[in-house]
């Protein structure tokens, strides 16, 4: 049946509009006042809306003055789509989440339907905005895999302008599904890495090799160096609880006089196994501990008191040696070992590439000397930022001082020394050897995985195009969004961009905010 546009005499159709904008927000009002009135539930709609906004324009315009820097507008339905995506992507909401928000926020609701209807609409333009853009200039990128409810989910990550380039939901993790989601983007969009830094995961390092064979692979210092010290913060508390264990059957010998000769007996034997159980304890703790310290200190650019940048060559030596003192302790520190040894060569890698380009700057940066005086100054301010007991920071803060002296020394004057700096310092922290970025993302990323219950690509779409559009209240990129430093094209508003601009209402008063400020 096709009704009129409005078969109604006027005071039918206010009666309509009323009943209407009284009982918007309850399911299946619409549908009942249309069939009531034998009209289209497009025309219940639209009377509703001229209802409510000549409601909201009466009480505007009733010659109340508003309060000096406040301000009235009508509110339209491209402010609430605009609401509704900046909930589901700013903060971890689910749609019943925004559901239940949208009569809090407004005083009404829209229903399940009709959210997800708008969500779903700025999912599919996230990702046609996404597949345009052109990502050759991505050079060094880091992967990881996450997972939500057994479902892996492939993340990948331009290291230097933190650009978010992969956001998948796969089915499984094999090297081949890895290259085929890798390729796509090649394929696609010109991804071309000439570096990738990632974890020991075999599906992603034979994904990588399908797509890019010879890439220059590194492998992450993040879990290196966080398995470590979750290993020496177990083996510490294993350490004191021993002790406490010790001390315990200590104080029940010395109360024991009134027991019986089997039950003293019966302690000592028990003090006897813990104080052998305290001492493999300490021990295993003390052996870890300085393998450990090994290992951190090889891993630093350059040793205190030295500008002498380390080698690959070293690093994979002292690693492997490293790794096998952790295998002798067996368990779980065995397995760090292991890890250690296997990944030595690509925790090292990253030094020969910079090792180039610190040679190739060192004429701009005036010599040899001047180059070493940089490093050394720029590994004890890193360093001394690192924190530790009262006689670290003493010794880090006295090499902090040697450093900038002998900084000082063979600089000469300031302009040398700046000189130097502004040739040197680039390169040094563009060393790419860490996948903090992306296990940054997982983080982030984790809560929304959780209130959802399980990963859908269309969030993920619409979470990736918010991440790489936002513009970032902090860091190195502050100011800027990831697409801007990416494509140098800047983004005021990702949800204007999005398709989502404020109604008229709206941009009028921040119009006005912006006057009076």
């Amino acid at each position: 049946m096709t009704h009129p546009s409005f078969p109604l005499s006027p005071s039918s159709a206010i009666d309509l509009a009323v009943s209407a904008l009284s009982g918007q927000g309850r399911y299946g009002t619409v549908s009942a006042l249309a069939r009531a009135h034998d009209v289209s539930r497009k025309s219940v709609y639209k009377l509703r809306g001229q209802a409510n906004e000549a409601l909201t324009q009466a009480f505007a315009t009733a010659g109340v003055e508003a309060p000096r820097g406040r301000f009235t507008w009508v509110l339209t339905e491209a402010d609430i789509e605009r609401t509704i995506v900046a909930l589901r992507v700013v903060t971890p909401s689910s749609i019943r989440d925004i559901e239940a928000m949208m009569p809090i926020v407004y005083g009404f609701g829209w229903s399940y339907g009709k959210i997800w209807n708008v969500l779903s609409r700025a999912e599919r333009r996230a990702k046609a905005f996404l597949n345009l853009v052109d990502i050759m200039d991505i050079k060094t990128i880091a992967l990881d895999e996450m997972f939500s409810q057994s479902q892996p989910v492939f993340a990948g990550i331009d290291l230097d302008s933190q650009y978010l380039f992969q956001l998948e939901v796969h089915k499984s993790r094999t090297g081949e599904v890895w290259a085929e989601s890798l390729g796509s983007l090649r394929d696609r969009q010109g991804l071309a890495p000439k570096v990738v830094v990632k974890d020991a995961g075999t599906g992603l390092a034979r994904g990588v090799q399908l797509c890019w064979p010879g890439i220059e692979e590194r492998d992450d210092l993040f879990h290196a160096v966080y398995m470590m010290g979750k290993e020496a913060y177990h083996l510490e508390r294993r350490a004191y609880g021993a002790i406490e264990k010790e001390e315990e059957l200590l104080r029940a010998k010395h109360k024991a006089k009134n027991k019986t000769e089997t039950e003293r007996r019966s302690i000592g034997q028990q003090l006897r196994k813990a104080r052998k159980h305290t001492a493999h304890a300490i021990s295993r703790y003390d052996t870890f501990e300085t393998a450990r310290q090994e290992a951190r200190r090889v891993l630093d650019l350059a040793d205190p008191g030295s500008g002498r940048l380390r080698t690959s060559v070293e690093v994979v030596e002292v690693l492997t040696r490293v790794g096998d003192q952790m295998k002798t302790l067996g368990g779980r520190v065995g397995k760090v070992g292991r890890y250690l040894r296997n990944r030595a060569k690509g925790l090292g890698r990253y030094l020969d590439s910079l090792g180039e380009r610190l040679q190739a700057v060192t004429p701009q940066a005036g010599g040899d000397k001047l180059v070493a005086a940089v490093l050394r100054a720029y590994q004890a301010s890193f360093d001394a930022g690192r924190g530790g007991s009262w006689a670290v920071r003493k010794a880090q803060k006295k090499e902090l001082r040697a450093a900038a002296r002998n900084l000082l020394a063979v600089g000469g004057d300031s302009e040398r020394i700046k000189v130097a700096m502004t040739a040197v310092i680039p390169e040094l922290t563009q060393r790419h050897r860490a996948s903090s970025a992306i296990e940054n993302l997982n983080s982030v990323l984790r809560p929304y995985l959780v209130v959802q219950k399980h990963a859908e690509q269309g969030f993920l779409d619409l979470f990736r195009f918010f991440w790489n559009t936002r513009k970032r209240e902090w860091g190195r990129g502050k100011g800027t969004s990831a697409h801007e430093q990416l494509t140098g094209v800047r983004v005021e508003d990702w949800l204007c961009l999005l398709g989502f601009a404020p109604g008229t209402g709206l941009a009028a008063t921040r119009q006005k905010v912006a006057q009076a400020a």
